[in-house]
């Protein structure tokens, strides 16, 4: 690989080391990386992930319990990178040594500590969650629950969580009548795909192909979003000609997914406190031809009489909730590093408002759909149980009953009750979501 690579993925990382800049952030605000070559960037992207990904491992045979944090970022980056790149079979330890020499001009870290990584991490008498946290690179408050809520599976389900995410589209079906005739259109552009395996409306991409400079994308064809996300919208299954409360949207994806589905017919009011992201929306909407979206942006505390209006005549409220997005961690693996136990705790409790606030909203017969990036029972089955005990008068809707049970049985959980994807079983991100109604008098 181009030794320039490992210095722009070291240079993102160094950024968040430094500012907590994300690596999208990093990547967007370096000219080379935002109109060179698509290869090199996607190259930089998956070294500087993988870097971040594996943070706390690296440090730890690299530099002992006390890790690299005496070092300079710059430095310290750079051999995360390399690093890295010698667990991945990129680069072997003396070929990173070199690289190290030449791109900073200082000692170089003991790469070949690398090659003993099992035999160091082995030697260590921590216990087993913090054993385990050092082997797959997680923080401590998150390895005691993965061991605990996966039990045997908890190796294969963190492999997972480091390892690179497919890049999805979902097919815009307001500007392309199917999946296939746009898998048909991106290969006369050279852009290879492969049908989704769950999502009727996924597209897997095959390579690092420039997707904003096709065609394709210009006239608005396709949005990049997981498979888990393209199922939520799925099980929300507005009715048609419905109305549908996105009540935490974000930036707008799963709002303009549920406006494809009602093909343009009824209403979607996407919400959120960033008014940054619902402008972004704007942007979206407008090219992918969904004339049924409305925007407004929310103070922290409270709905707006309007929202509030609209939410007790909506079909469905959906809630994205903000949470520790633990299922999406092999895209943005620095948010391994942004959370604790405290972090989580507050999570749960904002988590609980917004369902306690939908719920007050919500009109017999309607449905409330939670849904959250998250593995762990804490942010998902545990909220629902407390809701359905704080508020009794709600039933739960079965995903095999919205989505028929032959459909439902590879992405539901063992009853069919909620949406529950995993990026060790499913290749898409980890997800969860949950169906309620409540009860007609």
């Amino acid at each position: 690989m181009n030794a320039q690579v490992w210095q722009w993925a070291a240079e993102v990382v160094a950024a968040w080391l430094l500012q907590r800049r994300s690596p999208r952030d990093a990547m967007a605000a370096m000219p080379v990386l935002r109109t060179g070559d698509p290869g090199e960037r996607a190259a930089v992207a998956r070294a500087s992930s993988a870097a971040l990904a594996a943070m706390r491992r690296l440090e730890f045979v690299l530099a002992g319990p006390a890790g690299l944090g005496h070092w300079r970022a710059r430095e310290r980056a750079l051999a995360l990178v390399l690093g890295a790149a010698v667990e991945r079979d990129e680069l072997l330890a003396d070929a990173a040594t070199r690289q190290f020499e030449m791109l900073d001009g200082g000692a170089p870290p003991e790469f070949a500590r690398l090659l003993r990584t099992d035999e160091l991490l082995a030697a260590t008498r921590d216990g087993e969650a913090r054993t385990f946290a050092r082997r797959h690179s997680l923080p401590d408050w998150f390895a005691p629950r993965a061991l605990s809520q996966f039990g045997s599976e908890a190796d294969a389900v963190v492999a997972a969580l480091a390892a690179p995410a497919p890049r999805t589209l979902r097919t815009n079906l307001l500007r392309v009548p199917s999946r296939q005739a746009l898998a048909v259109e991106l290969q006369q552009e050279g852009v290879a795909t492969t049908a989704a395996k769950y999502a009727a409306t996924a597209l897997h991409v095959q390579g690092d192909g420039d997707l904003f400079a096709t065609a394709a994308y210009r006239r608005g064809a396709f949005e990049q979003q997981d498979e888990a996300s393209q199922l939520v919208a799925a099980v929300t299954a507005p009715p048609k000609g419905g109305k549908v409360l996105d009540l935490c949207a974000g930036s707008g994806g799963k709002a303009l997914a549920l406006a494809a589905l009602l093909q343009n017919r009824g209403l979607v009011l996407a919400t959120d406190v960033h008014r940054g992201r619902l402008e972004a929306l704007r942007e979206r909407m407008a090219r992918a031809g969904a004339d049924n979206v409305q925007i407004a942006v929310l103070p922290e505390h409270d709905l707006p009489p309007p929202v509030a209006a609209f939410a007790g005549h909506a079909d469905r409220i959906l809630i994205d909730a903000p949470c520790s997005g633990t299922g999406s961690w092999r895209r943005r693996p620095e948010a391994r590093w942004s959370l604790d136990g405290d972090g989580l705790a507050s999570l749960c409790a904002t988590q609980d408002r917004l369902l306690d606030r939908a719920a007050a909203l919500l009109r017999p017969g309607a449905r409330l759909v939670y849904a959250t990036c998250s593995l762990l029972a804490e942010e998902n089955e545990q909220r629902i149980e407390a809701l359905r005990a704080r508020s009794p008068e709600l039933e739960v809707v079965r995903i095999a009953e919205i989505l028929g049970a032959a459909i439902a049985a590879p992405i539901a959980d063992a009853t069919g009750t909620f949406l529950s994807l995993r990026p060790d079983r499913h290749g898409c991100d980890g997800f969860f979501t949950a169906v309620l109604r409540r009860r007609r008098p």
